[in-house]
């Protein structure tokens, strides 16, 4: 009988920065290796994701990665995933695609996997064309979304190329916790940018400022981007700026959720809406963006209420309806909670992952 190859796992991730997509594959990694698997990294030398990484005793490999794809990158590569016996790879970016599809080529990958993380089109490029067509043996998407703007700017991929993987929650760490007492917070999750709805948060709360309440509400805001000075000019002019909390990044986001009577994501745009999903499991009705994957996750009317994108009006409108209505506010939540554990789960997520890299189901020698 045939000695089958040990599944492993490779994440090639050339991002400096700490985002959603890192986030993702960390706690990713870290669920297969809980399970079993193995599971390594290639990131960029002095990256958030490489650090982490190694903090979690998992095996990281430093290599630079730049948008020209280096021959001598490639070749590195490759004889790193030789030597290592990886079996499968999921590429990030797309200059993680350029580099790593051609050394998992050469390496005689026969899984590998490009990852979408945004709800943005494809390059209709000759070398994209190439890479995504030819080399690489599939693309990940986190939402229908970003599927259906993927196939409709590049006419040359096939569908059957293109597989959806939804963003599986922990429901055992996201889930609720006691009922949140005091004034009522309204939050927000993401980087500080405009895609994010920003410049509408700003708008609908400067008149939420305005209006009396016998239990003023709060408005705490956690991310980092290059929109927080912004943000700092327009709370020193407001008449109540300590209701406003600017926290910058925050770890551990669940007892955030908890304490919420809903979460704002106003999105222009969004790849999956992962602080959504978040929320929703910790019971916190989300008031979303009616874009891109946000319909997915949030039920209007059900789970949380979708305004359009750009509609300060709107958002106001949709804010007040909550905090004015905590019963109203705390039947959604649950609903979502319902929701995220049927049709979001780790688990669900976890072994369509393991298929999709060619993972036979029987255990690794």
């Amino acid at each position: 009988m045939a000695h089958r190859q040990p599944y492993r796992l490779c994440f090639v991730n050339s991002m400096r920065t700490w985002g959603g997509a890192e986030v993702w594959m960390l706690e990713t990694a870290r669920a297969l290796v809980e399970r079993g698997h193995a599971v390594e990294f290639v990131t960029n030398p002095g990256s958030e994701l490489g650090l982490r990484a190694r903090q979690a005793n998992l095996p990281v490999k430093s290599l630079p990665i730049r948008l020209d794809g280096a021959l001598w990158t490639i070749g590195a590569l490759s004889w790193h995933l030789r030597r290592n016996q990886v079996t499968s790879l999921v590429a990030n970016c797309t200059k993680d695609v350029t580099v790593a599809a051609a050394a998992g080529r050469l390496a005689g990958l026969t899984s590998i996997l490009a990852t979408r993380e945004s709800d943005f089109p494809l390059v209709n490029r000759p070398d994209y064309r190439w890479n995504f067509r030819h080399l690489c043996t599939g693309i990940l998407v986190n939402s229908q979304a970003t599927r259906r703007t993927i196939l409709q700017s590049v006419p040359w991929l096939e569908e059957d190329k293109v597989h959806l993987l939804y963003k599986g929650i922990d429901t055992d760490r996201f889930c609720p916790g006691e009922a949140a007492t005091g004034r009522p917070v309204v939050g927000f999750v993401g980087q500080l940018i405009a895609r994010k709805g920003l410049h509408e948060v700003m708008a609908a709360w400067t008149t939420i400022d305005g209006q009396n309440f016998r239990d003023r509400p709060r408005l705490r805001l956690a991310g980092k981007g290059p929109m927080r000075p912004e943000l700092e000019r327009w709370r020193a002019g407001l008449k109540h700026p300590q209701e406003v909390e600017l926290l910058g990044y925050v770890e551990d986001l669940v007892d955030f959720y908890r304490q919420l009577r809903c979460l704002i994501m106003p999105s222009h745009a969004e790849g999956f809406g992962l602080a959504a999903a978040e929320a929703l499991a910790c019971a916190a009705p989300v008031i979303a963006g009616d874009a891109s994957s946000l319909p997915e996750i949030v039920t209007h009317e059900k789970t949380g209420l979708l305004v359009p994108p750009g509609n300060s009006t709107a958002l106001l409108a949709a804010i007040n309806r909550l905090l004015n209505s905590p019963n109203e506010a705390r039947q959604m939540g649950q609903a979502g909670r319902d929701m995220i554990c049927q049709k979001f789960p780790r688990e669900k997520t976890l072994q369509r992952l393991l298929r999709l890299t060619g993972y036979s189901g029987e255990k690794d020698q």
